[in-house]
This record gives C-alpha cells, sequence and structure tokens, in this order.
C-alpha cells in the first residue's frame, strides 16, 4: 500500500485564464509557473489548457474546462451542493486576509467561529471570478509550519 505524504497538485476549473491568474495572485499571493498547452493542436486534441500556479508549497492548475462548466448557485452560500476549495493560513494571517477582501471590494461571508473543541478556528467564505467557492481557514490543529500563504 503507498503511503501518501501529502497532496502534490490539483485543480480549479476557471472561466478566464488571466482573470484567474490576477485573482490568485493578489488575493493569496500566488506564482505562475508554467502554462500549458495554449498550442491550438492540441487544445483541439483534447489536451488541457491550464496555468500551474503556486502557493506555499501546493502547486494547482487553473484549468480551462472543455465543455461549459456548470458553476454553483451564488445563493447556497459555503458551497453546498457546488465546489468548495479550502485554504489554510495561520491565525495571524486570516486578520490580514478577511482585510483584504474588505479593501478589494470581494463580497464574502464571516469570519465564521468553529465550535471551540474542533479542529478549526474560524473561516471567510466567498467566491473567485469564476463563480468557485474559496474557504480560508486557520486551524487550531495546526500540525507543521512553514508553509503559509502569503497574503500581505
Amino acid at each position: 500500500m503507498a503511503q501518501i505524504e501529502s497532496i502534490s497538485h490539483s485543480g480549479i476549473n476557471v472561466v478566464d485564464l488571466k482573470e484567474a491568474e490576477d485573482f490568485y495572485a493578489d488575493i493569496f499571493g500566488t506564482t505562475v509557473t508554467n502554462r500549458v498547452n495554449f498550442n491550438t493542436d492540441d487544445a483541439r486534441r483534447g489536451r488541457s489548457v491550464h496555468t500551474s500556479v503556486l502557493v506555499a508549497d501546493w502547486l494547482f492548475a487553473l484549468a480551462l474546462p472543455k465543455s461549459t462548466m456548470p458553476m454553483p448557485d451564488p445563493a447556497k452560500a459555503r458551497g453546498i451542493g457546488g465546489f468548495r476549495h479550502g485554504f489554510r493560513v495561520d491565525r495571524e494571517r486570516f486578520a490580514p486576509l478577511v482585510e483584504r477582501l474588505r479593501e478589494r471590494g470581494i463580497p464574502f461571508e464571516g469570519p465564521v467561529s468553529h465550535p471551540e473543541h474542533g479542529p478549526l478556528g474560524e473561516s471567510v467564505y466567498f467566491q473567485d471570478p469564476g463563480g468557485n467557492f474559496i474557504e480560508v481557514c486557520w486551524r487550531r490543529d495546526e500540525v507543521r509550519s512553514g508553509a503559509a500563504l502569503d497574503v500581505g
């Protein structure tokens, strides 16, 4: 049996690659590591068209879907029945992230306090430009340090 150490990478479908790159760089401090398959013939053959970005020690792809992408209903807070991606920040970086969302005029819900004896401290919920639901939290049960989002 494989002994999984961590998640290496994952992806988020987006509607506009440049808009998504700018959003994630501004809010989370991501950096673009590479762009893949912008060759039109490759894209026609069904190969993924995406930008890889790095946030802390996690690589994820901002990918264009092959067809129309169903997006969650904005009226359903926190991605109920839809998509939700959760990010962790250190407790000290949580308030600056919330302030950054306010400064940028990005609507959000929270901060929401979680039960005192649970693993999560507080979360804030918002959407990226493509409609993906995002949760950012600080955790009471952090087991490692060093990998953190740059929130200003």
